[in-house]
């Protein structure tokens, strides 16, 4: 199996785990839905309720739209020879699959690192770091998709190979 198959692969199996992570995420945004609107002892109208959903699974479902299109992309673009040696190529889009596992990650967690609302009613400093580290991993992933130029150089001038 050469390089693009093994990324093509990569791509398809991020977009398939964060369908499912979308799916199973779904009661967990909605009981925490539901802690809000107790915390706040005021009604939550269903148009909300519902919009707010919506806008969850209609980012999710954009997101595997995009990593299917990257998947095809990454086909179209390689080159079709493969080499044994990783091209500048090849390790800029190892970057930017590693980019888009720090996202993918980072958005499938992030409601559910919000749940300690569910338990305490109130938000503490210390309730705050696994979503302060998700949003953390989801800048350092966006930057890793952004600008893998940047890494590659940078790895490159500490390998010594300027």
């Amino acid at each position: 199996m050469i390089t693009k198959q093994v990324t093509a692969i990569a791509l398809r199996l991020f977009s398939i785990w964060l369908l499912v992570q979308l799916i199973l995420n779904l009661p967990s945004l909605v009981m925490l839905f539901a802690s809000v609107e107790q915390y706040q002892q005021q009604e939550i109208p269903m148009v909300a309720y519902l919009g707010l959903i919506g806008v969850f699974i209609l980012v999710g479902l954009i997101a595997v739209f995009i990593i299917n299109k990257a998947a095809t992309s990454v086909l179209e673009r390689a080159k079709s020879n493969s080499e044994v040696t990783l091209s500048n190529d090849s390790q800029e889009v190892l970057f930017q699959l590693a980019g888009l596992y720090f996202v993918v990650n980072a958005l499938a967690y992030l409601p559910r690192s919000l749940s300690f609302i569910l338990n305490t009613g109130e938000i503490s400093s210390s309730g705050m770091l696994w979503p302060a580290g998700l949003v953390f991993q989801l800048a350092i992933g966006i930057w890793l998709l952004s600008a893998s130029t940047f890494w590659l150089n940078l790895l490159n001038k500490l390998r010594g190979r300027t």
